[in-house]
């Protein structure tokens, strides 16, 4: 499911790697808001901040903002099959373009939520809510934004082994222990899993015996980096842990006009595969009617099968896309991208790998 600059120099070739480094920036200018309790709210999650429509009315001045060069290529400490990091510039171009400003970003299906992350940093939106219904996903955004230095001390000194996989793995599949617990537990498997598939083995098998070995994609101190930036931003952050249709569902009673939802579900094929929050094609065909003819700004991503444009979201404009897989092996595969009729597009081509990039309609 669940961004960047593609720069060959540097890049790995360990399974399951972080292809598309970000574009290198850090935040100079923060933007504050104030809570409007009287205002309806979405659900959220346990890090002290509500999502609310009387947070959204404000235009963002990004005049005066400068890029500045950081040490982290990468945003988001989590690897993801299929990541959308790298539709991050065409999202930012996407927001630009439309002619109310969208202060508020919206994952119902966050996951590693890298393309969230460049939004916020680079200061394209005030705010972003991480939604995901997996315990040990919405546990590890949870520990991250509310206590950052306790995970960080745990990146920097937990063994990378065998043993502590086992451990790991026993907790995330329990679902046992604290946020803290089971979100360390579920960023360890992230890490040292193949392909960061958290119900997959480990880097080089439970022998060891492969090229690569299960610290091979934990470097501490970069990871510990990207940690620290996502707590500077704790106060512009809210984690959910809820079903992703029925968030959707709640975004579109909601008043929070000035927002934009990405929703990037479980593929239609091989998702139980992937992640744990997965969805059947009921719930498909329930996220499509929720959408289609709803007047807010949103955009769907799916893995490239022919029911989307022709049952799930007929008549509306779409586009088929290359992304780098990286599950298994890596690849440039090709999906769609479906767009609320009320969306202003701007250059396609910001969007692929490789290829041509044309808007359709079913």
């Amino acid at each position: 499911m669940s961004n960047h600059d593609r720069s060959e120099a540097g890049k790995s070739r360990v399974p399951g790697g972080e292809n598309r480094p970000a574009r290198r920036y850090k935040h100079v200018r923060r933007t504050h808001h104030a809570s409007v309790r009287s205002q309806p709210t979405l659900p959220c999650g346990s890090n002290g901040g509500s999502f609310n429509s009387g947070q959204l009315g404000s235009v963002l001045d990004r005049s005066g903002l400068v890029g500045v060069v950081t040490s982290t290529p990468y945003l988001s400490p989590l690897r993801y099959p299929g990541g959308k990091g790298g539709l991050s510039q065409f999202l930012a171009s996407l927001i630009e373009r439309q002619r109310f400003r969208c202060t508020t970003y919206i994952e119902p299906f966050a996951g590693g939520a890298g393309a969230a992350l460049r939004l916020l940093y680079d200061e394209y939106v005030e705010t972003i809510v991480l939604n995901d219904l997996d315990p040990g996903i919405a546990a590890f955004w949870r520990s991250v934004v509310t206590h950052t230095a306790e995970f960080i001390a745990r990146v920097q000194h937990c063994p990378i082994t065998l043993d502590e996989w086992h451990r790991c793995k026993e907790i995330y599949t329990q679902r046992a222990g604290d946020d803290l617990e089971l979100g360390f537990a579920t960023f360890f498997l992230n890490r040292t899993n193949r392909s960061g598939i958290l119900t997959a083995r480990p880097i080089g098998g439970l022998q060891q015996t492969g090229r690569w070995k299960i610290d091979a994609r934990f470097n501490r101190a970069d990871l510990a980096d990207r940690l620290r930036l996502i707590g500077r931003y704790r106060n512009r952050i809210t984690v959910s842990q809820e079903d992703g249709v029925d968030l959707v569902h709640a975004w579109l009673q909601s008043e929070a006009a000035a927002s934009f939802c990405y929703i990037d579900p479980p593929y239609l094929n091989n998702g139980a595969e992937l992640y744990l929050d997965t969805l059947g094609w009921q719930d498909h065909i329930r996220l499509a009617e929720l959408l289609k003819d709803s007047q807010r700004m949103w955009m769907v991503t799916y893995d490239c099968d022919s029911r989307v444009p022709a049952v799930l979201y007929p008549d509306l404009p779409y586009a088929r896309f290359g992304i780098a897989h990286t599950a298994a092996k890596q690849h440039v595969g090709q999906e769609y991208a479906v767009f609320s009729r009320e969306l202003m597009l701007p250059d396609l081509t910001l969007m692929g790998s490789g290829g041509a990039v044309t808007l359709e309609r079913s």
